[in-house]
C-alpha cells in the first residue's frame, strides 16, 4: 500500500503584503532580544505548525485516533501495527517522502515567535518514513531532517548543520485487532561538519528516550480512542576537532555559540474518532478481507479530535533564535494544542474532502497562540498497473491541502494510490 507525497509550504503573493507589513515590527521586536554571549543554553526542539502529508494536514493534525500508515507514526506509537481497511495481506508495507524548501518560510512566522522570516534561508527540510506489517505485528520508523549551510569558518571551510528527529517503533495488535499497543524510541541529533567531508564532525549532540502508545478499535462500534506518552529527550554537546570548549565551557563554530544540549519536551497525546454513515471504521481480519473491503459502502462522515500536551524546557531558546544568535526564551510553560477534523466522501469513489482547525500555542512569552484552519481534497483519476508491477485495478489519485493562520500559509500536494 505505497503512497508518496511532496509537501511544500509557501506564502502566496496576496499574503506577502501582510508579511512585509509585519516584518519591520517583528525585526524591531527581535532587536530587543540580547545576543548570545555563551553556550549556557539549550535548544527547545518544538514544532508548532502541522507539517505532515495531505490527509493529516487536512484533518488539522487530529490523526492520533486514526493512526494508519506511515503518517500515524509521529502521532501514535501503536501506528505500525494498525491495519487499514484495505490491508488484506499477511505481510504489508507503506512508505512516505516529503520536502519543504527555503521559499516556504521566508514570509511566514514559522516558529510563532512574532518574527517574519527565517534566520537561515539556505536549508532543506526532509520527512521520510516506512513501515512493515506481518500478521498482528508492525515495525516502523520516521525521520525529519533539517539541513543548513552555515557559511565558512575561520579556516575558510564551508560548514553544514544538520538536525534530525527520528522515531523507531514496534507494535502489536491484541484481541483480534481491537487493541493495538506499541513501544518505541524517539531521538534528536544535531551535527556540524565540513561540507567537503560529512564525517569531519566539529560538534555533535545525540539524545534518545522511550515512548509508548495504544489504540482501541472496538469492532462493534464506529469508534477509535488513542493515547501516547513520550518521555523527554536530552542530547548533550560533544565538541570535535578544532571546536573545543574554552575555560568557561563555551563552544563557538562559524560565529555561533553552540548550545550545551538539544531537548525534546515530554508529550502526551490523546484523541477520539467517531464515524457516521454506512461505512464501518473497523473491519475484522479474515481470509476474505479483500473481497469484503471491495463490497463496503463508501458513504461516511468521520469526526476526529485530539489534544497534544508538550512539557516545559528549562533555560532554552528556539531553533531560529539559535541561528540568529539571539537570547529569546522558549518553552518555559506547558503547551496545549487541541485539534479537530472532519472527513467525508461527497462523490462516492471519486472525491474525498477534509477540513479542520487546531490551536498552535507559542513557546515564547511575548506571543500568544494562533488558530489554524485547514482543508484538503483527494480526487481519484484513473486505473494503472504501472506496466504490470501492481494490481490491474490499482487506482491513482492527486491530493492537496491548505493551512491558514496569522502570518502563516501552508499548502501541499500529493500523488498516490486511491483506496
Amino acid at each position: 500500500m505505497p503512497s508518496w507525497s511532496r509537501l511544500v509550504h509557501r506564502a502566496p503573493p496576496f499574503a506577502r503584503l501582510a508579511a512585509l507589513a509585519a516584518l519591520l515590527a517583528s525585526r524591531a521586536a527581535l532587536a530587543d532580544n540580547p545576543p548570545l554571549t555563551s553556550s549556557n543554553y539549550a535548544i527547545d526542539v518544538y514544532q508548532g505548525p502541522v507539517l505532515a502529508p495531505v490527509r493529516v494536514s487536512g484533518l488539522a493534525g487530529a490523526y492520533a485516533p486514526i493512526a494508519e500508515g506511515v503518517e500515524g507514526i509521529t502521532v501514535n506509537t501503536a501506528a505500525p501495527a494498525v491495519r487499514s481497511l484495505y490491508s488484506s495481506k499477511h505481510v504489508d508495507y507503506d512508505v512516505s517522502v516529503a520536502f519543504t524548501f527555503p521559499s516556504s518560510l521566508r514570509d511566514s512566522d514559522f516558529d510563532n515567535n512574532g518574527a517574519v522570516g527565517f534566520a537561515n534561508d539556505n536549508f532543506v527540510f526532509t520527512q521520510l518514513g516506512g513501515l512493515i506489517q506481518w500478521g498482528p505485528w508492525g515495525l516502523g520508523g520516521a525521520a525529519s531532517l533539517q539541513t543548513y549551510a552555515l557559511g565558512q569558518d575561520a579556516n575558510g571551510q564551508l560548514l553544514n548543520l544538520g538536525m534530525t528527529r527520528f522515531q523507531l517503533q514496534l507494535a502489536r495488535g491484541f484481541f483480534d485487532g481491537e487493541l493495538v499497543v506499541g513501544m518505541g524510541l524517539r531521538a534528536v541529533s544535531l551535527e556540524i561538519n565540513t561540507a567537503e567531508d560529512a564525517n569531519n564532525k566539529l560538534a555533535s549532540m545525540l539524545g534518545a528516550n522511550v515512548e509508548a502508545g495504544a489504540l482501541w478499535t472496538p469492532m462493534d462500534l464506529p469508534l477509535r480512542a488513542a493515547l501516547t506518552l513520550r518521555a523527554p529527550v536530552h542530547g548533550g554537546l560533544t565538541p570535535g576537532g578544532p571546536a573545543t570548549a574554552d575555560d568557561a565551557g563555551n563552544v563557538k563554530v562559524a560565529g555561533l555559540y553552540l548550545p550545551t544540549s538539544v531537548r525534546l519536551p515530554w508529550e502526551i497525546e490523546a484523541g477520539i474518532a467517531w464515524q457516521f454513515g454506512a461505512r464501518p471504521l473497523q473491519l475484522p481480519w479474515g481470509p476474505d478481507r479483500a473481497e469484503r473491503f471491495k463490497a463496503l459502502p463508501r458513504s461516511k462522515l468521520l469526526l476526529t479530535g485530539s489534544v497534544l500536551l508538550s512539557g516545559p524546557v528549562s533555560n532554552a531558546i528556539g531553533f531560529d533564535s539559535f541561528l540568529s544568535q539571539r537570547l529569546e526564551r522558549s518553552g518555559r510553560h506547558l503547551s496545549v494544542s487541541p485539534r479537530i477534523g472532519a472527513e467525508l466522501e461527497p462523490l462516492e469513489n471519486r472525491l474525498q474532502l477534509r477540513a479542520g482547525s487546531y490551536l498552535e500555542p507559542s513557546r515564547f512569552d511575548t506571543v500568544g497562540p494562533r488558530l489554524h484552519g485547514t482543508a484538503s481534497a483527494e480526487l481519484r483519476l484513473f486505473q494503472w498497473s504501472v506496466f504490470g508491477l501492481m494490481s490491474p485495478d490499482t487506482s491513482w489519485r492527486i491530493s492537496g491541502f491548505a493551512d491558514v493562520s496569522r502570518l502563516y500559509f501552508g499548502w501541499g500536494f500529493g500523488v498516490g494510490t486511491w483506496h
